[in-house]
């Protein structure tokens, strides 16, 4: 059995199902999902499922599942020993120990609850096919998004992302990710330009109208401002479908940028994706994307 803790908005969200899915899939095992975060109170962000829009294969773990798993952190001296006992009942809760890739997950026995972000494609690359399935979206777009679908089938669109929100707002959240420079975004801007013949640019964000404002394009640009709320995931919709990305240091673009299974994309992605350097962040930009 693998549980896998949801964590932060959709982008994160679907970084943890995509590890769950990928190591259930390895072991043949089932999938649950763990909603306890959405009912936790702290300086995070508030959030709740957003994995709704998908047709995902999983079920939600149950309060009594949960307390029945060990609340110590997991090593695999302790599994070894315990598993002589128990044999493959043995209930495990495997923490993250940084944004490096930690292949070790996969070596794990028993039952799993995994908690973490997980944010590298490394760890569902092997299942990249049931991953791209599992996150098609189960509604169809009307509207001004179904226009724009049909419109960016016929261009050369780059998805422009500027992320702002809690990361402005949220002292923690702007302490820890820090926002993409004006800079980085003119020379993500230039070297899409220098390479992409009729570029027509489509901006998201959380705060549209200090992109309008402060974003400058010497070509066609289109504002996107009409997915609000509830109606946020259609930008990454949208975004999936330009055949270019200049993301934010975000999951949310992120995830739009990886949707798109061009194999000729060109996505911009920025060097310092933390304000903190420190921190390992090489496997969470896939190395066919350009670091800026």
């Amino acid at each position: 059995m693998i549980i896998v803790k949801l964590i932060g908005g959709l982008g994160n969200q679907m970084f943890q199902y995509a590890l769950g899915r990928s190591l259930a899939l390895h072991r043949n095992e089932e999938l649950l999902l763990d909603h306890s975060f959405f009912n936790e109170i702290g300086s995070h962000t508030p959030r709740e499922y957003e994995c709704g829009i998908f047709n995902l294969d999983s079920s939600v773990a149950s309060d009594e599942l949960l307390r029945s798993f060990d609340s110590s952190r997991f090593s695999l001296f302790k599994n070894h020993l315990l598993e002589r006992f128990l044999g493959s009942h043995v209930k495990h809760r495997f923490y993250e120990k940084s944004h490096a890739f930690q292949p070790d997950v996969f070596d794990a026995k028993g039952d799993l609850h995994l908690v973490g972000y997980w944010q590298t494609e490394k760890y569902f690359l092997q299942f990249e096919k049931e991953i791209r399935k599992d996150f098609e979206f189960a509604r169809n777009a009307e509207g001004r998004n179904a226009e724009l679908l049909l419109e960016l089938s016929r261009l050369n669109g780059v998805s422009i992302h500027i992320r702002r929100g809690d990361y402005v707002t949220n002292a923690s959240a702007n302490d820890f990710h820090g926002l993409c420079s004006l800079e980085y975004y003119s020379a993500g801007i230039e070297y899409v330009l220098s390479r992409v013949p009729n570029a027509v640019f489509y901006v998201f964000s959380d705060d549209i109208e200090w992109a309008r404002l402060n974003i400058r394009i010497p070509a066609p640009t289109i504002f996107i401002d009409h997915n609000q709320g509830r109606s946020s995931w259609e930008d990454m919709r949208l975004m999936s479908r330009c055949q270019h990305h200049i993301i934010a240091n975000s999951s949310f673009s992120w995830w739009g940028a990886w949707l798109n299974p061009s194999p000729d994309k060109i996505v911009i992605a920025p060097s310092k994706w933390f304000a903190d350097s420190s921190i390992p962040t090489d496997d969470i930009v896939p190395s066919t994307w350009i670091r800026i």
